[in-house]
C-alpha cells in the first residue's frame, strides 16, 4: 500500500472510532434519564394530569403531557429529549407555540436534569428532580427565579 492509501485508511478508522465513542457517550448520558420511563400522574382540582415517557432508542426519549377531565383526554404537550448538533436538548411542542421550543441541557446526573432556553418567554428553565423510585418533581422557572411552578408526579 502506498502512503496515500495508508493515510486514507488511518483517517477513516479514526473517524469511525470517534463517531462510535460520541454515540456511546450519548447513550450513557441518556441512560441517566432512564428513571423517567413510565406513566406518571398527579391530581389537582378534579383534574388528573399525566406525563408519560418512553425510551425510543439509545439517543431519544419521547414524552407526552396530558390531562383527563370528565373522561376526556387532552394532550397539552409533546416532549422529546435527544441529541441535536452534539447537544442534549429537551424539545417541548405545545399548541400555543407556532413551533417546538428547544431547551439545552445544563445539568445532568443520576437524579437531576436541568434544561434552559434563556430567550424563551416562559419557562426559561425546566428541571426534573428524581425524588425516589416512585416520584419526581418538575420545576418551571423564569430567568429571575420569581415565577416558579412546581409539580410533583408519582408512578
Amino acid at each position: 500500500m502506498n502512503k496515500f492509501s495508508t493515510l486514507i485508511v488511518v483517517l477513516l478508522v479514526t473517524f469511525f472510532a470517534a463517531s462510535f465513542l460520541v454515540s456511546a457517550q450519548d447513550a450513557v448520558s441518556l441512560k441517566k434519564l432512564g428513571w423517567l420511563k413510565g406513566k406518571w400522574s398527579r391530581v389537582t382540582a378534579n383534574v388528573e394530569q399525566f406525563e408519560t415517557w418512553n425510551i425510543i432508542s439509545d439517543s431519544i426519549l419521547s414524552g407526552e403531557g396530558y390531562h383527563i377531565k370528565s373522561n376526556n383526554k387532552k394532550v397539552t404537550e409533546k416532549l422529546t429529549i435527544k441529541w441535536l448538533d452534539k447537544k442534549l436538548v429537551y424539545i417541548a411542542d405545545v399548541p400555543h407555540n407556532k413551533k417546538p421550543v428547544i431547551f439545552q441541557n445544563v445539568v445532568l446526573n443520576d437524579t437531576l436534569a436541568v434544561f434552559e432556553n434563556k430567550s424563551h418567554d416562559y419557562p426559561n428553565k425546566i428541571s426534573y428532580l428524581k425524588l425516589n423510585k416512585r416520584s419526581f418533581r418538575v420545576t418551571l422557572d423564569n430567568n429571575a427565579g420569581t415565577n416558579s411552578r412546581v409539580m410533583t408526579f408519582t408512578w
